[in-house]
């Protein structure tokens, strides 16, 4: 089976676990406080593939397109370690595999990287994936970033209601304030209740 048959597959079976994943964060996002076992068990699955098919694609250059060195590896190389950077500072801030993983809304999160971005683990690996696209050369690294942004855009609703749900005018205040991927804090008059 050639390189371009796997992509293919790969692609089917990532939309497939995507939509199911997707089916299930949001009915739980409906129903619980934090996420099923399930539905983490298929985040990290649909995540797998996802990465899967970056590593192949950057180990293949699939859909290869021609940049100078400079920009290709230079550009790239400091969009991989800006991306880097603010997974990192995402990590750091949650401070909690639990909350990490879905299955911890015991707090809102809305200091260190979070006082700039709403949601910097998605920004962070769209840059990874920008810069990485750039160091291979690859147009499929690129469109797997593309997938990756436009898949989280769909599940931002869900999301956003369930963290109305559960901290209120807390998360209406921060959501009010802070952008949903990058930017400067906005002053807002709106103070929470209780």
């Amino acid at each position: 089976m050639g390189a371009g048959w796997i992509f293919i597959l790969g692609l089917v079976l990532l939309f497939v676990l995507g939509a199911v994943m997707g089916n299930s964060l949001a009915r739980d996002y409906r129903s619980r406080l934090n996420a099923s076992i399930l539905t983490v068990a298929l985040v990290w699955a649909c995540s797998s593939v996802h990465f899967s098919l970056v590593v192949l694609a950057a180990i293949r250059s699939t859909w290869h397109f021609n940049l100078p060195t400079s920009i290709g590896i230079g550009g790239g190389t400091v969009l991989m370690g800006i991306g880097v950077t603010i997974c990192l500072a995402q990590a750091f801030a949650f401070r909690s595999f639990k909350r990490l993983n879905f299955l911890d809304h015991s707090r809102l999160v809305t200091e260190g990287i979070y006082r700039w971005s709403r949601n910097p683990g998605i920004v962070g690996w769209t840059i990874v994936l920008a810069g990485l696209g750039l160091v291979c050369e690859s147009a499929m690294v690129m469109f797997l970033a593309l997938v990756v942004l436009v898949s989280y855009r769909l599940l931002l609703p869900a999301e956003e209601e369930h963290l109305r749900r559960v901290f209120g005018d807390a998360y209406e205040v921060y959501r009010q304030r802070t952008a949903r991927y990058f930017g400067l804090p906005r002053r807002t008059s709106k103070t929470p209740q209780g």
